[in-house]
């Protein structure tokens, strides 16, 4: 029996019947030494940085290269202040405007950006076509002469006669009774 693969509750029930026979209980071996870790290889020899290298800030453009100021010995407000004025040069980030609730016109039709009443370009052409209405209507054929002559000559249908109107005499109105009101709930009777 290996202890390795034993689990928690049986290695507690062999140590408690080794208690309970009268035997002092196995005590697990120690953990094999670890081996010594080689030692780290030497450090890459310290490339040379000059931060007077590096552009002023106030001369930067969109098209400069910003890869300078990431450098490990850049000092950190250098460096944010270099991102800062990227991200000011970039105009998607700069007049980014974020989905503020009460900004958009829910009321207008394009109020909304991404919503719209109409549906854009390849949508409603996919959707007339799954739906048949790009297909070209059919031409009504020309009648036959033959046909449109009966049909103009044909005398016109006489109307049904009426029916004989029944007239229905009126009751006399009965005295108006007050109404009783249904009940709504248990026993309670409504004030």
């Amino acid at each position: 029996m290996s202890e390795e693969n034993e689990g928690f509750l049986s290695r507690w029930s062999r140590r408690k019947r080794a208690v309970v026979e009268g035997r002092a209980p196995e005590e697990p071996a120690p953990p094999a030494p670890l081996e010594a870790k080689p030692e780290a290889p030497p450090a890459e020899p310290e490339d040379d940085f000059d931060l007077s290298s590096l552009p002023p800030i106030d001369s930067l453009t969109i098209e400069s290269d910003f890869k300078a100021f990431l450098h490990r010995k850049v000092p950190l407000e250098l460096r944010a202040a270099a991102l800062r004025r990227a991200w000011s040069l970039d105009p998607a980030i700069r007049d980014f405007i974020g989905p503020a609730d009460y900004a958009w016109d829910f009321n207008a039709p394009d109020g909304v950006p991404g919503f719209a009443l109409e549906l854009g370009g390849d949508a409603m052409k996919l959707l007339s076509h799954a739906l048949g209405l790009d297909a070209p209507a059919p031409k009504p054929e020309a009648e036959a002469p033959d046909e449109a002559v009966a049909m103009a000559e044909a005398p016109a249908p006489e109307a049904p006669p009426e029916p004989p109107s029944l007239a229905i005499a009126e009751a006399a109105p009965e005295a108006e009774a007050p109404l009783e009101r249904p009940r709504r709930h248990g026993g309670a009777l409504p004030v």
